[in-house]
Formats: C-alpha cells, sequence, structure tokens
C-alpha cells in the first residue's frame, strides 16, 4: 500500500531533543481543536471481516416429451416439472482495515524554529499512522533516516424436427357427360399438425438410429475405411446430437453462480450480528426477511490483552498532558460464521478494535514505525 509523506517543521535535533515538549496529539472527540490550529489528522485501524457467498441457482426444465420417455425409451430419471432451487456453493472469510471513526487524533504542527529539523510522519492511503522519525535537511541536500447478476433465460435444444407432417388423399371425382359417367382421380396435398406422441416417437427411433451408427462405427461395420481422428469426430457429433435429442425427454439442468458480498465489523458490545437469510426456494434475502435460515456472524474476543488493561488505563491518566503518539495493541478473537444455528466456518482474526490503546511518549522515543495492518508497534528507537 502507497504511504503518504507528510512533514511538520519544527525545532528538532537530531536525538528528538528539545522536540519532545513540541509534540501535541489531541484525541478527536474528547478535546476541541482550535480553528487555526495547523496539522494533521490520523487514525487507528479498525478490522472489517469481508464475507463472500458464493449460490448456485439451479434450474431444472422439464423434456417436452417427458411423458414418453419410460414408454418409447426406457428412462426413469426425467425431470417431469419445471423447478429452481438455490444452494449455497462456498463461503470465504477475509480481513482488511480502514481508519477507526472512534479513533481519530490530531497532531499540532510544531513551533517553526531556527534549526533545520523536521518531523516525518508517515500514513496509509486510509489515513492510519504507519511511522514517525525526523529529517536533518542542509544546505548540502537532506538526510532522511506505508454480480451482476443477469437473468438468464434456459431453452429447450432445437433439433431438425418438423411439427407438420404431410398426407397425400386421392380423391376421385365424378364428371356426367350426357349419359355418360367418368371418373377422374387426382391427388390432393393437405397438411396436419403431427401429435406431441408423433414427434416424440420420431425423435425415438432417431435416437435408436443413431445409436446403431455409432455401433457400427466403432465396430468397423461402415464401408469407408476412416482415420482414427476422423472416426473420433463423427463419434462425438453423433453422441452430441444424441445427447440434444434425449434431452428432450429427459430435460435439461442449467446451473449458474452468483457471489454476494457482506462486511461485518466486530465489536464487543453486540458479539453476534446477522447478515442474511438464504433459502433454498428464494435464494438470498435480506436480513429483515422471514423465510429462510439466518446467515450470522459471531466474534468472541480472546482477552490476550486484559492483564494490559488496568495498566494501560493508569498509563494514559497519568499521562493525560504528555506528549507522544497514541498506538494500539491488538488482540485476537475466534471467529465463526453460522448458518441456520449450525457453525460453518470457525477460524481466528487479530481483531484491532479488540485490543487496548496507549500512548508513546515523545521523550521516550528517536523513530518508529507502526504496523498498518494492527496499530502495534513494528520498530521503535528509543531514547
Amino acid at each position: 500500500m502507497m504511504l503518504k509523506r507528510y512533514i511538520l517543521f519544527g525545532f528538532l535535533c537530531i536525538s528528538f531533543f528539545g522536540l519532545h515538549a513540541q509534540i501535541n496529539v489531541s484525541k478527536i472527540g474528547s478535546e476541541g481543536i482550535p480553528a487555526t490550529a495547523e496539522g494533521l489528522f490520523y487514525s487507528l485501524p479498525l478490522t472489517v471481516i469481508q464475507v463472500d457467498v458464493v449460490v448456485n441457482k439451479v434450474q431444472k426444465i422439464k423434456g417436452p416429451y417427458a411423458e414418453y420417455a419410460d414408454q418409447m425409451l426406457g428412462l426413469s430419471q426425467v425431470t417431469l416439472a419445471n423447478s429452481t432451487e438455490y444452494e449455497l456453493k462456498d463461503i470465504s472469510l477475509t480481513s482488511y482495515n480502514e481508519a477507526d471513526p472512534a479513533q481519530y487524533y490530531f497532531i499540532h504542527k510544531p513551533h517553526k524554529q531556527k534549526d533545520n529539523k523536521v518531523l516525518e510522519i508517515f500514513l496509509n492511503d486510509g489515513g492510519i499512522i504507519s511511522g514517525a522519525g525526523t529529517i536533518s535537511f542542509s544546505k548540502k541536500g537532506s538526510n532522511e533516516q506505508f454480480i451482476e447478476l443477469s437473468d438468464s433465460r434456459v431453452n429447450m435444444p432445437e433439433v431438425a424436427n418438423p411439427n407438420v407432417l404431410e398426407r397425400m388423399d386421392t380423391v376421385v371425382k365424378r364428371i356426367s357427360l350426357d349419359s355418360t359417367i367418368i371418373e377422374q382421380k387426382f391427388f390432393r396435398k393437405t397438411s396436419a399438425a403431427k401429435t406431441t406422441e408423433q414427434k416424440a416417437r420420431e425423435a425415438a427411433e432417431f435416437i435408436l438410429k443413431l445409436d446403431e451408427s455409432m455401433y457400427n462405427l466403432i465396430n468397423g461395420y461402415q464401408e469407408v475405411n476412416y482415420e482414427k481422428g476422423t472416426m473420433e469426430f463423427m463419434y462425438n457429433q453423433m453422441n452430441t446430437m444424441k445427447q440434444d435429442y434425449l434431452d428432450l425427454f429427459k430435460g435439461i439442468t442449467h446451473t449458474s453462480s452468483s457471489t454476494y458480498t457482506f462486511y461485518y465489523i466486530p465489536d464487543k458490545n453486540n458479539l453476534t450480528e446477522t447478515l442474511c437469510h438464504f433459502s433454498t426456494a428464494k435464494g438470498i434475502l435480506p436480513k429483515n426477511a422471514t423465510a429462510g435460515d439466518l446467515i450470522q456472524m459471531q466474534a468472541v474476543s480472546l482477552n490476550k490483552t486484559n492483564a494490559l488493561k488496568p495498566e494501560t488505563d493508569k498509563l494514559l491518566q497519568a499521562q493525560r498532558d504528555a506528549h507522544g503518539l497514541y498506538y494500539r495493541i491488538p488482540d485476537k478473537a475466534n471467529i465463526a460464521l453460522k448458518v441456520g444455528g449450525q457453525v460453518k466456518i470457525e477460524t481466528q482474526f487479530v481483531i484491532n478494535q479488540f485490543g487496548v490503546i496507549t500512548l508513546l511518549p515523545a521523550s521516550s522515543f528517536r523513530n518508529l514505525s507502526i504496523d498498518n495492518n494492527t496499530g502495534g508497534l513494528r520498530h521503535v528507537v528509543l531514547e
């Protein structure tokens, strides 16, 4: 992640001696910031858990000749009615950090002095502090020490099978000429729509012919000596055609996937949160729906920083007028995802907001770096 560099000019020296009294940090919300104040804002990180839910939509489409599948082809496993069902395909959890709106701070710009030293603050793109140090400037230069969801329509495959049949009738026309009667015959062609049973029977007969042709091809009962590649191509083409015709009896199943993304912010005051509902008949539903199973997130802190809390509270109270930088010591939590009350995923995450916040006095360090992900110290040079 790209780091942003902010430089506050002030009365600094290599050892921070003289700067210590100049670093003044105010917590937003607890202290008023004068309208004329100059400086910059920074924040501590907040952990957000991203939940990606993949849902499959399974559509079963009845074939137009399903009623004749058993009678004409001996097929029993066929779709007899159109239906749509949803199923949970996959759920994944990932975490990332953003600025904690409850932990914003303001670093006041030090008063400009004659010294050519500056205070350097590093922030990431989210405004989260990632380090602090000094730069010494001289005349020769400087010395420096972060679904769309689409509605898809499913159609049955079309095959070259006309829906009408031609019938040839013989018509006898009697012509009377005086006392002689002559019979004149001619043919009249008419068209009549085929019944569903007739079309089903023709399709079944074509499937059986394809089976016979495929059998003859692989057993060498053909007059032409085809090459292997040609035979494979012919066999695959006939098999594809056969499957298309079989679908007219068996029906087809179409499956499409959609991904839904939710964001969960663990909170010690609200350990369980409902993300949505899931129904096999309707898919993902909003959290206030009444149908389907609840999909919920639950966070339980491991309280690894509990022993530090009394000490950090005393430190903050004793040094409330001290100058320095606030940082966070994160904690871990058990994170569980439940569907219909049953745990589907259980893992552990570092949760920044479950940890404790403390102050590193300016008189204690020369420079430092802070972890972008946790808000904890990664590197510090102490005085």
